[in-house]
């Protein structure tokens, strides 16, 4: 192994290292579990990570503006946390409640956490977790490397979502971030992407 690659896989693992510190730092499952079923998904949970992001799905019966806050607020009392932003998708064709919390770790490291209250009854219950088991047994320690590689290829105003370049690299088998490029012009990203890996 090359070592470049080496770095890319490095920089995951440390990625991932301080992902799980953060959730335990903020106490994320323990707080919004309080709320409803608590499901990591994104790339942290297969171990693709290449940003400071953290994804996670809450499923309740029907998601409570009033409880979702006396949660949220929790977060805000704790040092580093920097933002919290509100949205709210009730009444829409993707039903739920949004909160990102923006928190600045003891290293100085800003992360952005997503966190989405929706219902058991909505249309895309569990396709988000059943991605993420379906990940982790398609993906090799070399479909890894070449995703990590073509993900570094791409700065913040030129990216490419994580579930396109998955989807060229072990559908598509694209090695490289030029042939990616060329598969996302033949295969044009749709809004609600639905693939998952076949294993």
């Amino acid at each position: 192994m090359q070592e470049r690659d080496k770095e890319y896989l490095e920089k995951a693992a440390k990625l991932q290292k301080a992902a799980e510190a953060v959730m335990a730092e903020l106490e994320i499952r323990e707080r919004l579990g309080k709320v409803g079923k608590i499901i990591l998904v994104g790339s942290a949970r297969f171990g693709l990570m290449a940003s400071t992001n953290l994804d996670f799905e809450i499923y309740v019966e029907e998601p409570n503006i009033n409880i979702g806050f006396e949660t949220i607020k929790e977060f805000a009392n704790i040092p580093g946390v920097k933002q919290i932003q509100y949205l709210n998708f009730l009444g829409t064709d993707d039903p739920g409640l949004y909160w990102r919390i923006d928190y600045e770790d003891a290293n100085g490291t800003l992360w952005d956490i997503d966190n989405w209250l929706v219902p058991f009854s909505h249309p895309h219950a569990g396709m988000a977790n059943g991605f993420a088991q379906a990940m982790q047994k398609a993906l090799t320690e070399e479909k890894k490397l070449t995703i990590l590689q073509i993900k570094a290829c791409f700065s913040p105003t030129k990216k490419y979502r994580g579930i396109d370049i998955y989807k060229a690299v072990l559908q598509g088998g694209v090695q490289s971030a030029e042939e990616l490029e060329q598969w996302i012009k033949e295969n044009p990203p749709v809004p609600m992407e639905t693939w998952s890996p076949s294993v």
